[in-house]
């Protein structure tokens, strides 16, 4: 959803309700049997708070109210809050927490791909089988973890945290970009740092078993020469068309043939739609704009258009985490006090934060962080460096980091550049800020229009002067010109669009542009009549049958030149066939047709013969080859700065297989139980 949507918030309701596979109604998502239980409850406890009195009257009540207070209408209907997707070792893996996961891998794939993503070929049932078998194998190597005492210290999770590129601004963390981050994700600093602490640990675990792994100098010597080795050749190829001009159709073989590949011919299932786009340029360029207006927003946004004041600044940092014990933060203190001692008697503030700072982007720099500006930096240290003269070396400062000796190097002053000045920023800015309230506003109303008129997009397109557009056909692989985003197929395909005739939710394009559609044909995927593909199949069938007589004429030559009858330049200059003459190839060979390479590579050589064979290319043709030297690679070829790097990249292969095994080893031993899902 866009978030521009209202369908999330509303219920659509159908004219009847519809009938369940188990004959139950529903109303408004609400079974009937419960309906009935609700009134049914309702009429007993009016009896009993008409004819039963007293002690015995508040017993009964206390009878009935007891159980749904300590387990809820749930534990009547058997249905848990939070079910289970699977156990491993008696650990559940809750159905939410998996739903979470296919989400997340769904985002990932669709981050990945872009606009390449497809949505119907990530069926939710294929991703949630791969979420959870990831994630029991996470579960099962958790659990052995555990067990082998793996520990992720706090100052290492940390340390690791301050080298993530999303926390850090201009090469250097910035906790202000962490604690949003951390809050979007919807948890606590604590709760962040105990999830990265299990991913770090998992990690450590992965790369102690697959950096263990290790190939032998003789193993790579035998890999160098199978991977360099060479194979000397020659062939010709028999075309299958040249065969082509020989063949006659029959009706009847037309008629079969177009049976048994009727795949082939299938027409894909499609639509055609109409809709209604809004773009945030074109509303953008309606928009009338002169001096008074801009004047009027200049001065109600003046703050917008300041220069902001900088301040390039240095700072030596005794690090110490706010978790650490008070002896130690006392230390921290006093040693940067004594550094401050040792500036304030005259030695160099560089040399000393080169030699003593903790942080190592700027210690180098002599302590040098650049130019900051307000929201760069943690709040305490920014307060103090904003209350500095140039030259000024500031008292120790207490950050989440550690303590910090600040001193200001220079001062870049802000102040308002003027409207002359700023015309062309004002009016862009001005522009921008009415084009997006207009875009909001019109985006709310075609959304609120369009679900309030599910069956047509007249209303909407009346009320916001919009034009109603109208695509070409189109299938699930995606649609044509400005409607080529994968989610306009998926909403095009959707069940409420397609099978219920509804108009799409808001959809959300490139460049912010959002459209609502609805399907107006649509075509179920079918086999095109023999009549319409006629020349196809024609063409199909002539081209099997010549790639059948080019392989036969191929295994009689093959045949003839192995039993010594003709030599392989014979057997070319029978059918006036070019001989490709004998040359070394190698595995990689791509100037040679990647079946003669395939073939080649898995052919023996009998001693001091020459070894022959035929194989069919993918259009039909047949290729004719003889094998007559194998030399293999040369390991002494290289020397220990070319080897290095090939036993790693063996190790490294060793060591996932080696992971692999471990991991499925590990959930071979584990109690796995995997729930089927209630429907």
């Amino acid at each position: 959803n866009t978030g521009l949507s209202r369908r999330g918030s509303r219920v659509r309701v159908p004219s009847t309700p519809p009938l369940l596979a188990n004959g139950v109604s529903k109303c408004f998502g609400t079974p009937f049997f419960l309906l009935n239980f609700y009134q049914d409850s309702n009429i007993m406890l009016l009896a009993i708070r008409e004819k039963a009195q007293g002690w015995f009257a508040w017993l009964i009540v206390a009878f009935i109210s007891i159980p749904f207070a300590l387990w809820g209408i749930q534990s009547y209907l058997g249905v848990e809050a939070n079910p289970a997707a699977a156990k491993v070792n008696g650990e559940e893996i809750s159905q939410r927490r998996l739903e979470q996961q296919v989400r997340e891998v769904r985002d990932n794939l669709r981050n990945r791909l872009g606009a390449s993503y497809r949505p119907e070929l990530f069926n939710d049932a294929m991703l949630r089988e791969q979420a959870l078998d990831q994630m029991i194998n996470t579960q099962v190597l958790s659990e052995t973890a555990e067990q082998w005492k793996m520990r992720a210290g706090d100052d290492f999770v940390r340390a690791y945290i301050r080298t993530i590129p999303a926390f850090q601004n201009n090469g250097r963390f910035d906790v202000s970009a962490y604690n949003i981050a951390v809050r979007n994700q919807g948890l606590s600093q604590r709760g962040f740092e105990e999830s990265l602490r299990k991913d770090l640990i998992m990690s450590q675990m992965r790369n102690g078993i697959q950096e263990s792994a290790f190939y032998t100098n003789k193993e790579a010597d035998t890999l160098i020469r199978l991977r360099d080795q060479e194979r000397e050749i020659s062939y010709f190829t028999i075309p299958a068309e040249s065969f082509g001009a020989d063949i006659n159709v029959q009706d009847d073989e037309l008629q079969q043939y177009y049976e048994r590949n009727s795949a082939k011919y299938m027409v894909p299932e499609r639509v055609k739609v109409e809709y209604l786009l809004l773009d945030p340029d074109v509303l953008s360029a309606s928009i009338e704009v002169n001096d008074m207006l801009l004047r009027d927003y200049y001065e109600q946004h003046k703050d917008e258009f300041q220069v902001p004041e900088e301040r390039e600044v240095r700072h030596i940092l005794v690090a110490v985490t706010e978790t650490a014990e008070q002896s130690d933060i006392d230390a921290a203190q006093e040693k940067a006090e004594n550094l401050l001692e040792r500036i304030n008697s005259g030695e160099s503030f560089a040399d000393l934060a080169k030699e003593f700072s903790d942080d190592p982007g700027s210690a180098e720099q002599g302590g040098n962080v650049g130019l900051i500006s307000r929201g760069m930096m943690a709040k305490s240290f920014e307060d103090r460096a904003y209350e500095l003269e140039i030259g000024q070396v500031s008292e120790p400062v207490k950050t989440p980091f550690g303590f910090h000796l600040i001193e200001v190097l220079a001062i870049s002053a802000g102040g308002e550049g003027g409207f002359d000045k700023l015309y062309q920023e004002i009016r862009q800015a001005y522009t921008r800020a009415e084009g997006e309230k207009l875009f909001f506003d019109h985006a709310e109303r075609l959304a609120d229009l369009s679900y309030e008129n599910p069956d047509s997009l007249v209303p909407a397109a009346e009320s916001l002067e919009l034009q109603v557009s109208e695509s070409d056909w189109f299938n699930r692989m995606g649609a044509p010109g400005e409607l080529a985003s994968p989610k306009v197929a998926a909403a095009a395909f959707s069940e409420d669009v397609l099978n219920e005739g509804n108009n799409s939710e808001l959809i959300e394009l490139e460049q912010d542009k959002v459209i609502v559609l609805r399907v107006i044909e649509h075509e179920a995927e079918q086999v095109q009549a023999l009549e319409q593909v006629r020349d196809q199949v024609s063409e199909a069938l002539v081209a099997e049958k010549s790639g059948e007589l080019a392989r036969a004429e191929g295994e009689r030559l093959v045949d003839a030149i192995s039993k010594g009858e003709m030599t392989l330049q014979a057997a070319a200059e029978s059918g006036n066939w070019t001989l490709v003459p004998e040359k070394m190839i190698k595995r990689r060979d791509t100037a040679t047709p990647a079946e003669v390479v395939r073939e080649v590579f898995s052919m023996t050589l009998p001693a001091d013969q020459t070894a022959y064979a035929g194989t069919a290319a993918s259009n039909g043709d047949y290729i004719v080859l003889a094998l007559s030297e194998i030399k293999d690679g040369d390991p002494t070829g290289l020397d220990e700065a070319g080897l290095e790097p090939l036993l790693q990249q063996l190790g490294s292969r060793d060591g996932n297989a080696q992971f692999n095994q471990m991991t499925g080893y590990l959930r071979s031993q584990a109690k796995v139980e995997i729930i089927p899902q209630q429907q």
